[in-house]
């Protein structure tokens, strides 16, 4: 590729054992389809780090070997999706399964959904890894740079900070069958954290125990967070994207550089490139947000876009205000479930972007309480009705721990499976522990 003096070259590699740091992309080799390999990715990633790797490269759903598992093709994909590298291969047995399309419906659906989330991760991405370039910030950073003392912790020994912005908590077991979820016990560090894909809100410096379906994953943002989001009309064109989606995460001002140059050739030494800055002023019943060229070029990017700012779990403005540099302009907004969202249609992308909105008590509170969890698993179990509003009573009630346990033994004289019996002191005891 470098012979042409155009584009930039890519030198994929196998794994080395001597100073891997001088190969651009590294690739771990022919990995068996299992739970152990999925389990050892993250502390592979995170161990690469600390020598000054950061492009690794992992068959999504393993290489070779092994058993074709929904649940965990699906794991897998969505540690990929929070991966440097995300990438598909296996084998030349026909019986491998890597393409979406070949599972069943519900495991298809989620992995369009988390793919589709990488492609449009890719201004994010791409920005870090800019970062990364020019700073040395790896693009992963293990929970044990800021808290050295959970460095040998079993349980968040492989939890990491992906970029600037997401903090991922990576699901490598299997879900317990019975409840359809997988239990799964995890650190958020000192903050206010959103799970990026479902809004809860999580305060930090806690241990917390959650049961995530298979198409919710532990990934989230810290208050204040900025996450761009690119989309093309074409599917499959990386250049920078004439469509923006902001997600912008209440409780803290914040400010994210956006770089993009046109990912192929050099000319960005010669400073075609454009640099962004995306400001976000934070006050309980006022906020702002300003999106301004800082650097760089114009043409290397699309002269105008249209901008989503998606602001997370905040509710309608009262009043919203928007200029391009000084002139005031008409926006569109409205409400998205949780989240309130403003939209600039054909903004210049060499000037600057200004909205002002103004509420009163703007954010939604949305706290992943442990109690949420366990009442949408009651109200999945295939049991009576009437008793699961006996477990939940037992359960959220006053009884003190040795009665409870009690209570929920006897449900057997109501002809209540073992099997649910059980689940019900496992998801007491979890209770206890919050």
């Amino acid at each position: 590729m470098k012979r042409d003096n155009v584009r930039r070259p890519m030198m994929l590699g196998y794994n080395s054992s001597l100073a891997p740091h001088r190969y651009p992309v590294l690739y771990s080799g022919k990995t068996i389809v299992s739970w152990d390999t999925l389990n050892k990715i993250p502390i592979h990633n995170l161990n690469a780090a600390n020598i000054g790797v950061s492009w690794w490269a992992h068959d999504i759903g393993g290489y070779f070997k092994g058993v074709e598992d929904e649940e965990l093709y699906t794991r897998f994909l969505q540690l990929g999706t929070f991966s440097p590298i995300m990438k598909f291969g296996s084998d030349s047995c026909k019986y491998y399964k890597r393409e979406p399309w070949r599972w069943e419906i519900k495991t298809s659906t989620i992995a369009k959904r988390f793919i589709t989330l990488r492609s449009h991760l890719i201004p994010y991405l791409y920005s870090e890894a800019f970062k990364y370039h020019t700073l040395g910030t790896p693009l992963i950073q293990p929970l044990y740079y800021k808290i050295p003392e959970l460095y040998d912790d079993i349980l968040y020994h492989d939890e990491y900070y992906f970029g600037s912005e997401f903090f991922v908590s990576p699901i490598t077991e299997k879900k317990e069958p019975t409840i359809n979820r997988t239990i799964h016990k995890f650190y958020m560090p000192d903050g206010i954290w959103y799970n990026f894909l479902t809004g809860k809100k999580f305060p930090g410096d806690k241990n917390y125990v959650s049961f995530f379906k298979e198409e919710e994953y532990p990934c989230f943002v810290k208050a204040g967070g900025i996450i761009p989001l690119g989309y093309n009309d074409i599917v499959n064109d990386i250049t920078p994207p004439k469509n923006m989606d902001i997600h912008i995460f209440p409780g803290h001002n914040n400010t994210y550089t956006l770089h993009e140059d046109d990912g192929i050739s050099s000319l960005y030494k010669k400073g075609y490139y454009l640099t962004t800055s995306i400001d976000y002023n934070y006050l309980p019943n006022n906020y702002t947000v300003i999106i301004r060229a800082i650097d760089g070029k114009s043409k290397i990017v699309p002269d105008t876009r249209n901008y989503k700012v998606i602001f997370r779990n905040t509710k309608k403005a009262k009043e919203v205000i928007a200029y391009y540099d000084k002139e005031q302009i008409e926006v569109e907004s409205y409400v998205d479930g949780p989240n309130f969202v403003v939209v600039a249609k054909d903004i210049k992308t060499t000037g600057q972007l200004t909205i002002n909105c103004k509420g009163k008590d703007i954010e939604i509170d949305a706290l992943g309480l442990i109690s949420d969890d366990i009442e949408s698993i009651i109200s999945d179990l295939p049991i009576e009705t009437l008793i699961k509003e006996e477990v939940d009573n037992i359960l959220f009630g006053d009884l003190d721990i040795r009665k409870k346990r009690i209570a929920i033994r006897k449900l057997k004289n109501k002809k209540l499976d073992a099997k649910y019996v059980k689940v019900f002191l496992k998801l007491l005891e979890y209770i206890e522990q919050v």
